[in-house]
């Protein structure tokens, strides 16, 4: 029997980044109205800590969810173990069911570790997006020590669909018409990486899915990179297509056309194509694409070598 339990029913604004990442993905960080005696009962001014998702597309199924935790001051706190429950709550339900349980393990970004995320794998066996066919409303709540408190609950409302807008698991890779090292004079015309490097624009994403050999795709802007993770992801990208040289293709797509020509101040920016293509409203996305040309793997942010290359291996030895 499914755990019944209380929403987080006052809503308060995210903070306007959680370490870098894009606050309009539109995570809201919640705290519960309910007796002194409940659990989930927050101080005044709402919870100490807040949960940012920085996911743009959950849906039906297994979710790779990556959040954050911040304090007040926008500063990031980081408990050593973090549990994770998928509570859905029926329209205009006070209590919800408890459908998924999981820990949550930090991920730390580069150079040093300390900034980063929590990944938590978490399922979601119906839509809900408090809107039109799926009226209900999914919230995350983690629960973990902080400071002197013990097992402080937080929440944050999710919107999940009933399927993915970005390509998934199983799907057929959209086969975009990329630019490439042949067809432009200078790459920083097509990436705003301070040293492109011309093993990433050997082939467009449309070549590459049809070769009949793994692929790995990245879509993010060094330059521009909110997060400040996508020069490092795509360093990281460059070691593995050094080492898996002739066995694997790799591609960088820059999320901008023209990087070149962007003023850093200046955020008026026009989205490469293959961005709109491919459904992508945030960045980086790394996709690993098996030689049949459908997607073996996704990750949104930021994704280490020692998660990324046994996706690669996965793919490479089916």
């Amino acid at each position: 029997m499914s755990q019944l339990i209380k929403s987080f029913g006052r809503i308060y604004p995210a903070a306007p980044l959680l370490l870098g990442i894009v606050a309009c993905l539109g995570a809201l960080s919640c705290a519960a109205t309910v007796s002194p005696d409940d659990p989930l009962a927050q101080p005044q001014g709402g919870p100490p800590v807040s949960l940012v998702v920085a996911n743009s597309d959950l849906a039906v199924g297994e979710n790779r969810v990556s959040f954050g935790l911040v304090d007040r001051d926008y500063m990031p706190v980081r408990p050593e173990t973090v549990e994770v429950r998928a509570v859905y709550y029926e329209p205009d339900a006070p209590t919800g069911q408890v459908r998924h349980s999981t820990a949550a393990e930090f991920l730390g970004w580069p150079p040093d570790g300390r900034r980063g995320v929590f990944i938590a794998q978490v399922k979601f066996d119906q839509a809900g997006t408090a809107t039109g066919e799926s009226p209900g409303i999914w919230e995350l709540h983690a629960t973990f020590d902080h400071l002197e408190e013990k097992a402080l609950t937080i929440g944050t409302a999710v919107s999940v669909a009933p399927v993915h807008s970005v390509p998934f698991i199983g799907d057929p890779a959209p086969p975009s018409e990329t630019p490439t090292a042949d067809t432009v004079k200078d790459l920083r015309t097509i990436s705003s990486s301070p040293e492109p490097d011309p093993a990433l624009y050997q082939m467009s994403i449309s070549e590459a899915v049809a070769s009949g050999k793994p692929t790995v795709i990245s879509f993010a802007t060094p330059a521009f990179c909110v997060s400040a993770t996508c020069g490092p992801q795509i360093s990281d990208i460059s070691e593995l297509a050094r080492e898996y040289q002739g066995r694997v293709n790799f591609v960088h797509v820059e999320v901008y056309l023209d990087p070149h020509l962007i003023e850093p101040a200046n955020p008026a920016r026009q989205l490469a194509p293959a961005v709109g293509e491919w459904g992508l409203v945030s960045e980086p996305w790394t996709f690993v694409v098996g030689s049949d040309g459908t997607i073996d793997a996704r990750f949104e942010q930021y994704v280490p070598p020692s998660v990324l290359e046994p996706a690669l291996l996965s793919a490479l030895h089916p």
